[in-house]
């Protein structure tokens, strides 16, 4: 499925204790009081928030929370019609609406975890339409650190034709290590007479190539990953028509470990690992929590130069740029869920 960012020409404000600001104007940026302004995604509205000790709380830094309304109006090309639309979220900070021209398609109470929405046949085509996203960060505290609010992650829209790989659809597994084998797993829509080829890339080159959508593939010259050698390959995954025509196309970034523990260690390839860690929240410092791929990597890479291997995302799932930054650098993640289980550490967990 074809990838592309949806970030960039949003429209954001906050809805006020009487009612729904008026956020309705869809090309009027100003930055006027009480009303709507422009942003680029991703964006943290708690950041600007009044602070005091009236406020929020410590955890939260004494920032205040809010209801907010983002809106992005888009054009929809009429080839859009056949095919399949997802609108993807990284994260949305939190109790998230999402409607489509006044339709609610989809709520999303987690701040921490991704979601997808499927416009599929819904949309305006050949016209523009208008996507809306509710946000209820009011209740606080919420959580024992810096929360932020709104769409904090990036947000993409992802198109595929009738046969297609599907989103996320193609996942690697190590098999073994003495001789690297992996598995390639492939989910795609697509007609009986199609098929599924990968190649196995180590830059330019091709160490290995199947077909089908399940394979395993011996990769005897390959390195393994580790902190200490953070060896990347590409797997690219092709959806072909019966004649070899091209209709679709997925690159999936992988290393190839194998985990093992016990009463006597935590292994790595055979080898013994002891984890040097630290625990890390979402947040960016005085950037908020705005997700952004080139903080995310300085952050692992500082904390990997500093004589760190590993780190623990404390207390979420961690966003999708930290954990490549990770497999880039040769970091170890404990990737955590949430916070607490059946006991709630603040009054509104």
């Amino acid at each position: 499925m074809k990838v592309q960012q949806f970030n960039e020409n949003w429209l954001f404000g906050k809805i006020l204790e009487e009612g729904r600001q008026d956020a309705t104007s869809m090309r009027d940026p100003s930055p006027r009081a009480n009303s709507p302004r422009a942003v680029t995604l991703p964006h943290d509205a708690m950041i600007h928030e009044k602070r005091g000790p009236e406020t929020g709380s410590s955890g939260n830094g004494y920032f205040s929370g809010g209801k907010y309304i983002y809106k992005k109006l888009f054009y929809c090309p009429r080839d859009w019609a056949e095919k399949t639309v997802l609108l993807h979220f990284g994260g949305v900070y939190r109790n998230a609406v999402v409607s489509l021209n006044n339709k609610e398609l989809m709520t999303h109470a987690y701040g921490y975890s991704d979601f997808t929405v499927d416009l599929s046949g819904l949309l305006n085509f050949g016209a523009d339409n208008l996507i809306e996203v509710a946000v209820d960060n009011s209740e606080l505290p919420n959580s024992r650190w810096y929360s932020g609010s709104g769409i904090y992650r990036p947000v993409e829209i992802i198109t595929g034709g009738a046969e297609h790989i599907c989103f996320r659809g193609v996942r690697i597994s190590t098999v073994g290590v003495e001789p690297p084998k992996i598995r390639v797993e492939t989910r795609a829509v697509m007609e009986k007479s199609s098929r599924v080829q990968v190649e196995i890339l180590d830059g330019g080159q091709v160490l290995a190539r199947g077909g089908g959508e399940e394979l395993e593939l011996d990769l005897p010259q390959a390195e393994l990953w580790s902190d200490e050698n953070p060896k990347l390959y590409t797997c690219r995954v092709r959806l072909e028509s019966e004649n070899g025509e091209a209709l679709d196309e997925c690159l999936e970034s992988f290393g190839i470990r194998k985990l093992s523990y016990g009463t006597d260690g935590f292994f790595v390839n055979g080898r013994e690992t002891l984890l040097r860690g630290g625990c890390i929240h979402h947040d960016n410092g005085i950037l908020g929590a705005v997700c952004l791929k080139e903080a995310e990597e300085r952050r692992v890479r500082m904390l990997k130069e500093a004589g760190f291997n590993a780190i623990r995302s404390a207390h979420n799932p961690a966003s999708r740029e930290l954990l490549e930054a990770c497999d880039k650098y040769g970091v170890y993640v404990m990737d955590e869920t949430w916070d607490m289980w059946y006991k709630h550490k603040t009054p509104h967990d």
